[in-house]
C-alpha cells in the first residue's frame, strides 16, 4: 500500500514539472509593448503568461485623479480554445449600471467578431463630485481575445481616457506579436 502511495505522490509530481515546462508562448515584453508603455510585470506562471504595463493619460482633465493607462498582455494554455472562443462570441454583453459603492455608471459599447477573436468594449462615465464644477471623467476599457500558439491570447487596455480608436491601435498592433508562433 505505500508503495502504492509513492508511485502516485511521483506521477503527481511529474505532471506538476510538465505543466511548469510548457515554453513561452509569448514574446519578451520589450517585443510586444507599445511607444509610451513602462513595464509593471512579466510573469510566466507555467501553463499562463502575463504582461503588465502602464502608462499615464494625456490631457487627463482636472481635477480627477489619472490612474494611468492599465495594457495586459496574456496567453493561456487551452486545448479547447475553439469551443471558449464560441462561448465568448455568444455569451451576451454584461449590462450597463451604476458600480457598486462608486457613483461611476458602466456601460457596454460593443462586441463583435474582429481579427480571428472577440473585441468587447466598456464605457466608464465618473460624475465630478466635489465643490465647484467639473467635467466628467470618461475612460474605455477595450479588450480582445483570440486563438494563439497553443491557447488563448488576449489584450486589454483599462482606464483610458481619450478616444476608443487609440485603444484599438495598440491592440491591433499587439495582435500580430502575439498570435504567431516564434
Amino acid at each position: 500500500m505505500k508503495v502504492h502511495v509513492k508511485v502516485l505522490f511521483l506521477i503527481g509530481l511529474v505532471f506538476a514539472l510538465l505543466a511548469t515546462m510548457v515554453p513561452a508562448q509569448l514574446p519578451p515584453a520589450a517585443k510586444v509593448l507599445p511607444a509610451g508603455f513602462k513595464l509593471v510585470d512579466e510573469r510566466n506562471l507555467g501553463g499562463t503568461m502575463i504582461i503588465q504595463a502602464t502608462k499615464p493619460n494625456e490631457n487627463f482633465p482636472k481635477p480627477h485623479m489619472d490612474q494611468g493607462i492599465k495594457l495586459e498582455i496574456m496567453w493561456q494554455n487551452n486545448p479547447v480554445a475553439d469551443q471558449v472562443m464560441e462561448i465568448l462570441a455568444n455569451q451576451p454583453e454584461d449590462p450597463g449600471g451604476q458600480l457598486p459603492g462608486s457613483a461611476t455608471r458602466d456601460e457596454p459599447c460593443g462586441k463583435e467578431r474582429y481579427r480571428g477573436g472577440i473585441l468587447k468594449c466598456r464605457k466608464s462615465i465618473t460624475p465630478w463630485i466635489g465643490s465647484g464644477t467639473g467635467p466628467d471623467l470618461v475612460t474605455w476599457d477595450v479588450s480582445w481575445a483570440g486563438k494563439g500558439p497553443g491557447g488563448i491570447v488576449g489584450v486589454g487596455v483599462h482606464f483610458l481616457y481619450g478616444s476608443k480608436e487609440t485603444a484599438m491601435g495598440w491592440i491591433d498592433a499587439i495582435i500580430p506579436k502575439i498570435t504567431q508562433a516564434d
